[in-house]
């Protein structure tokens, strides 16, 4: 018999929830400065230059918005354990009631 708390769970889920929205928050309020980046000089040097660091952040943002989206999906999955195990608790109760 497994011993599992899904109050802990529950926890848990909300916690990476919380991260998931600081990450995404963090991100959008970068994201102007990684984006925006302009030539320093007209020559074509300071152009592509430019043009590499908005590149890296855009990946740098794509790569962020992977991460956050995949701990809402771990925060959903953990959401759903605890239920489940609320769920089947529940009826361990009714079922093997004397």
């Amino acid at each position: 018999m497994m011993d599992v708390q899904p109050e802990a769970i529950s926890l848990s889920s909300v916690t990476e929830g919380g991260v998931s929205a600081s990450m995404a928050a963090s991100a959008s309020a970068a994201s102007a400065a990684l984006l925006g980046v302009t030539p320093m000089g007209a020559d074509a040097d300071s152009v592509q230059f430019a043009v590499a660091l908005n590149a890296a952040g855009a990946a740098y943002l794509g790569t962020t918005a992977e991460h956050a989206g995949q701990r809402v999906m771990y925060s959903a999955t953990q959401s759903l354990t605890s239920t489940t195990y609320q769920a089947v608790d529940a009826i361990d109760k009714i079922t093997l009631a004397p």
